[in-house]
C-alpha cells in the first residue's frame, strides 16, 4: 500500500477542502493518507476512516522549523515515501523535507492561480514546482493560462477533481427551504450557489430577471451564498418589490448543494474559474445547468453538449436562455449530462490516476 503525506495550512469549508476531505473518507485499499494540519480548521472533526491517519502539528509563525521537525518525525514512523499538497507554502514545506529525506517524491496540485495584487508568490511557485515529480491541475482551461503565465508546462499534467454524489435534503429541510422562498406550485426555481466575491457575477443574473420577469411571472431567482458588498449592489439593481418575493438573498447554508433537487434550473454565472465543483453536483442531481461561455465552463459542458452555455455578462444572453429552459425540458441531455458527470468524476477514477501518478 502506497502511503502518501499531505500538508494542510487550511481546512474550512471550501472547494479544495471538500475534494480532500471526501477522499480521505473514501474507502479504497491501495493508498494510505496521512494528512498534516499546519492550521485549525472546521472540517476536522469531519474526517472519519479506519485506515487513514491525520495529525495536528499547528504552525506559529509562517514558517516554524519545529514543525519542520515534527513532519520529519511522522514521515520517519510511519515510512512515508511521497509527499502532495495543495497550496504555494505547503509546497515549500515539501521542499524543505527533501534536504533530510532527497529520496522522497513530491507531488503538487494548482487549483488555481494568484491575483495581479500578489507578485512573489507565483515566482516561488514556479521555482518550487521544479522539485516535484509531476504537478497537477485541475482542467485544461487553467493548464493554459498558467502557460500564459510563464509556468513550466512540460511539468504539469491534468488531474480532474473528483466529486462526491451530493446529499439530498431531507423532507423537512426541503419544506423549510420552500416556506423560506415562498414557494407555490408552478414556480420555475432557478439559482446559484457560491459567494458573492469578484469572481462571480451573480448581477447578470438579477440584470437577466429584470427583462424577462413579465414574460415568465412564475420565475423565482435564489441565491445561496455569503453575502458581501456585491450582493448589495445587485438588490440595487432590483424592484423592492422584487426582493423577498421573486428574488431571494438566503446566505451561507450549510451544504448548499443538497438544496439543488429544488432547483428547476441551476445558472453558474462567473467570470473566472478554475473547475466548478457545484456544476458537476448540479447534473448528478439531474438539474439542468447554464453556465457562462469561459473557457473551463465550455470544457466541462464539452462545448455544450452536456448542459448550455450563454455569453459572459451578457444579461440578454442569459435571459433567451432561461426563457428556452422555461419553455421546454430537455430530458434526454439530462440524462445524458447526469451518466457523463458520474462516470467522469468519480472518486475510482480519481483515486485510479493518483496510484498511477504515485507509482512513477
Amino acid at each position: 500500500m502506497l502511503k502518501v503525506l499531505y500538508l494542510r495550512s487550511s481546512f474550512d469549508p471550501g472547494g479544495t477542502e471538500s475534494l480532500l476531505l471526501n477522499l480521505y473518507n473514501y474507502q479504497q485499499n491501495e493508498i494510505q493518507f496521512h494528512y498534516i494540519f499546519l492550521k485549525d480548521g472546521s472540517l476536522i472533526n469531519r474526517l472519519n476512516s479506519e485506515s487513514n491517519k491525520y495529525y495536528k502539528v499547528f504552525r506559529r509563525k509562517r514558517l516554524d522549523y519545529v514543525v519542520l521537525g515534527k513532519i520529519t518525525d511522522i514521515i520517519k514512523e510511519n515510512h512515508i515515501n511521497i509527499v502532495h499538497t495543495h497550496q504555494m507554502l505547503e509546497l515549500l514545506y515539501a521542499v524543505l523535507l527533501r534536504i533530510r529525506y532527497p529520496k522522497l517524491k513530491f507531488f503538487h496540485t494548482i487549483h488555481g492561480y494568484f491575483g495581479k495584487r500578489n507578485r512573489w508568490a507565483p515566482l516561488l511557485e514556479k521555482l518550487l514546482i521544479r522539485f516535484t515529480v509531476k504537478t497537477f491541475t485541475v482542467s485544461h482551461a487553467t493548464r493554459d493560462i498558467l502557460k500564459q503565465k510563464g509556468y513550466p508546462i512540460k511539468r504539469i499534467e491534468i488531474i480532474y477533481n473528483a466529486v462526491n454524489f451530493p446529499l439530498k435534503a431531507n423532507k423537512s429541510e426541503m419544506q423549510i427551504f420552500k416556506k423560506r422562498i415562498n414557494y407555490k406550485q408552478g414556480d420555475f426555481l432557478a439559482g446559484m450557489t457560491g459567494s458573492f466575491v469578484w469572481q462571480k457575477d451573480q448581477c447578470t443574473i438579477v440584470k437577466a430577471y429584470n427583462l424577462i420577469k413579465d414574460e415568465i411571472p412564475a420565475l423565482k431567482i435564489i441565491f445561496i451564498g455569503k453575502e458581501s458588498d456585491l450582493s448589495e449592489k445587485c438588490k440595487e439593481l432590483l424592484d423592492e418589490n422584487d426582493i423577498d418575493k421573486h428574488i431571494f438573498f438566503l446566505g451561507t447554508l450549510e451544504n448548499a448543494g443538497k438544496y439543488l433537487p429544488g432547483f428547476d434550473l441551476f445558472i453558474m454565472s462567473t467570470l473566472m474559474d478554475t473547475f466548478g465543483i457545484v456544476v458537476i453536483e448540479a447534473l448528478m442531481q439531474k438539474v439542468p445547468v447554464l453556465a457562462s461561455d469561459i473557457e473551463v465552463m465550455k470544457e466541462l459542458s464539452h462545448n455544450g453538449k452536456y448542459f448550455d452555455l450563454f455569453k459572459k455578462q451578457d444579461p440578454a444572453s442569459l435571459a433567451q436562455a432561461i426563457i428556452k429552459h422555461f419553455q421546454r425540458k430537455n430530458d434526454k441531455k439530462i440524462k445524458e449530462a447526469y451518466e457523463y458527470a458520474r462516470n467522469t468524476y468519480s472518486y475510482d477514477n480519481y483515486c485510479d490516476k493518483l496510484v498511477k501518478r504515485y507509482s512513477i
